[in-house]
């Protein structure tokens, strides 16, 4: 077996993250990376900004700048290709790119990646669309979906289809005051029982204010000024949530609405809730019309005027509801991380 050195500067976290707080996807798919790979046998040591040492689920974890002793057979950098001179002795670089690659055109990246010709691994065929031609790669690049947890996956059709209730999962930043002007302006006078979950809002709260109070500093960023009380109304904010929790919220939900954002490289809300089996209404922006079978497992909509319309035919049109449901369940439940961890082994550690 392998020694696998993965290091990530994108936040404050280890291992044992996963069950305390709410994560991003980028974190969150380094720890079940991680684990997949120590499952498989291979030593893996996660080098984060956490500022501990811990061994977890089979994982050592220590902080960034630690010097990290021994060689490796695989240093596995995540997205910036900076990271790849912290290696030390190994085998091989690889660059895990989650994002989108539009930034390694910098010339600080593109030297690196040039320097030291990383094995690049995407996650998504939009990336691999989007990635410098100039930029050294081999061809076809490789490209290894996230996996999907184990508790999202295998789940039988619901027998009783949902109330009107949408759910939006994601970073509030991400176009979530397009989609509340849409729904207060279309959506919910065409259904006016219908409500409007939200969750993503991780760490705002504390930096803003309540962005549900008039009296938020940022109340514009979240919420059109011109809502209506009936929309507000109809709004369910919620806290962070850990993940089982989410799952279930979005089990709960008869269709997730998300008009998707440029950066959005595999979106792993929109895949966990169509493995739940929930309908999705998107755009066609970035990654999201690779997570959703257009016209079987959701909808791709082209315009703000089909975006609406096929939200509210989902809220409102049980036999729709059950096609799309259960051809979610049947057609979108992706990988396991342990499968996905094998092919990372064939592709890149082997």
């Amino acid at each position: 077996m392998s020694r696998i050195v993965i290091a990530d500067s994108t936040n404050q976290y280890d291992g044992r993250d996963l069950a305390r707080r709410p994560l991003g996807g980028t974190e969150t798919s380094v720890i079940q990376l991680a684990e997949a790979l120590a499952r498989r046998g291979h030593e893996v040591v996660c080098r984060t900004n956490t500022p501990d040492h811990a061994l977890h689920n089979g994982v050592t974890w220590m902080p960034l700048g630690t010097t990290e002793p021994g060689a490796s057979d695989v240093f596995l950098a995540v997205q910036h290709p900076e990271m790849l001179g912290l290696a030390g002795r190994t085998r091989r670089r690889a660059l895990w790119v989650v994002w989108p690659p539009g930034g390694f055109r910098r010339g600080h990246r593109a030297l690196r990646l040039w320097r030291y010709r990383p094995r690049l691994v995407f996650v998504s065929e939009f990336q691999v669309r989007v990635y410098p031609r100039w930029l050294p790669g081999p061809r076809p690049m490789t490209v290894i979906p996230f996996g999907l947890p184990d508790a999202v996956r295998g789940r039988p059709p619901l027998l009783i289809a949902p109330p009107p209730r949408a759910i939006f999962a994601s970073n509030p930043q991400r176009d979530l005051r397009w989609l509340l002007e849409l729904w207060g302006r279309t959506i919910l006078p065409a259904v006016p029982a219908a409500e409007l979950h939200v969750y993503g809002l991780r760490d705002y709260t504390y930096r803003y204010g309540d962005p549900w109070e008039e009296t938020a500093p940022r109340l514009g960023q979240f919420l059109p000024g011109d809502l209506s009380p009936a929309a507000r109304s109809s709004l369910r904010p919620h806290s962070p949530a850990p993940r089982e929790e989410l799952w279930t919220a979005m089990r709960r939900a008869r269709v997730m609405l998300y008009g998707g954002h440029r950066v959005e490289s595999f979106c792993l809300s929109v895949a966990e809730a169509q493995a739940l089996g929930v309908p999705a209404v998107v755009r066609p922006i970035a990654v999201l019309p690779e997570r959703v079978r257009d016209g079987i497992t959701g909808f791709v909509a082209p315009d703000d005027e089909a975006f609406a319309r096929h939200a509210i035919e989902l809220l409102t049109d049980d036999g729709l509801w059950r096609a799309q449901h259960e051809a979610a369940l049947r057609l979108q439940q992706g990988w396991s991380w342990d499968q996905m961890a094998a092919r990372f082994e064939a592709e890149v550690i082997q």
